[in-house]
């Protein structure tokens, strides 16, 4: 059974749609080339998620090979996506203008475009952090648009925002993003300054401006607050997404059928062919499932997969020593490396990631570094 069999609907929920899912099958380990098949249609299709199907011990097993979408913001300070950064500036708010009188305005029952205030000094504060990775055109727009929408919310909001402020009159509007994408923001803010003074609302100090806020204009509370909830501070240098893989899918394979027999070399002869074909089934199968449950983790926890990927990158940069130094069996360098990853993952993870979800991980990362060489027994 090969070649493509049928297709079906699929509805992703990021941000960008894939239309329709493509299944291709090969019995991998009875002799069809099922590299050369996905990657065929992954050349014709680029906009469709190609499923390879592998059978081994009479079973089919199905795994979907697509590619991570970035569903967080990457800066200095760490992964943040809407949430989070909102969650951290509160944090930051409350601790940097205390004695100020910062109230938290909780978005509940309505979003009035003002996170918090200072009672005394009429500083209005409102957060904004991107979904993910914006080309910088986009994200000015979307930074632009934010300021535009929100201000005007201090206009239809007037009367249940006069009964939050009471006295106090907005002197600083104040939106505090991640980064600053474009100058124009800037620009921007001066127009909306303008006009939001023309409305002569009751909330609003004669002297009204609006401000821009980047990270750094935090970066000490934001610093101190990472490590007083227990977040280890992230100063940049290790990626938190995995490099690409741009090799031909029959490289990847090939590269699991030598490191098989590498691993299997001690075995008796007439065992070791129904061992390496079983052996090289379930290291390709979890090759391929490492792309879609890092993807499933991303889609839940972003900020909680970026520390995962982090660490994975971390560990793999001592991985090559550990090979070029080893002096004892391929499959006992393949466990201590597995090992090494599960418990690296439980203590800087957990309770997050427990010791069986960190085993699981630590199974198909390994799976993949068989397959791109980074574990190597030569």
């Amino acid at each position: 059974m090969s070649g493509l069999l049928y297709k079906q609907p699929f509805v992703s929920n990021n941000a960008h749609k894939l239309d329709t899912a493509r299944y291709i099958y090969a019995a991998a380990d009875e002799g069809g080339p099922l590299a050369y098949r996905v990657d065929l249609y992954k050349s014709r299709l680029p906009n469709h998620v190609i499923t390879a199907s592998l059978k081994s011990g009479g079973r089919w097993h199905s795994h979907v090979a697509s590619r991570l979408i970035e569903t967080v913001f990457h800066t200095a300070y760490g992964p943040f996506d809407g949430n989070s950064w909102e969650r951290l500036c509160q944090l930051v708010f409350k601790r940097k203008f205390s004695d100020d009188g910062y109230i938290h305005i909780p978005a509940t029952p309505g979003d009035y475009g003002l996170e918090g205030f200072t009672k005394t000094t009429g500083c209005g504060f409102q957060c904004y952090c991107p979904d993910r990775v914006y080309p910088t055109k986009d994200l000015h727009e979307k930074q632009r648009d934010k300021v535009t929408t929100d201000l005007k919310k201090l206009q239809s909001n007037e009367t249940d925002l006069l009964k939050i402020l009471g006295t106090t009159k907005l002197r600083r509007w104040h939106l505090v993003t991640p980064t600053i994408a474009h100058n124009d923001l800037i620009k921007h803010a001066q127009t909306k300054e303008a006009e939001v003074r023309n409305w002569n609302l009751s909330i609003i100090a004669p002297d009204f401006q609006v401000l821009i806020h980047d990270a750094d204009h935090y970066a000490t509370e934001i610093r101190d607050m990472q490590a007083a909830v227990g977040n280890s501070l992230d100063f940049g240098g290790i990626a938190t997404v995995l490099p690409e893989l741009n090799d031909k899918s029959e490289v990847y394979e090939q590269n699991v059928l030598r490191k098989t027999r590498a691993r299997l070399a001690n075995v008796a002869s007439d065992k070791l062919e129904n061992k390496v074909s079983r052996l090289y089934a379930k290291t390709l199968r979890e090759f391929l499932a490492h792309g879609p449950h890092l993807k499933q983790i991303n889609d839940t926890a972003p900020t909680l997969h970026s520390r995962l990927v982090r660490l994975i990158n971390g560990y793999e940069t001592n991985i090559g020593e550990t090979c070029d130094t080893w002096e004892g069996t391929p499959q006992e360098l393949t466990e201590k490396i597995r090992t090494g990853l599960t418990e690296r993952i439980v203590k800087e993870l957990s309770p997050s990631i427990d010791e069986t979800g960190a085993a699981h991980i630590a199974q198909m990362i390994v799976a993949r570094w068989i397959a791109v060489c980074e574990v190597d027994y030569d």
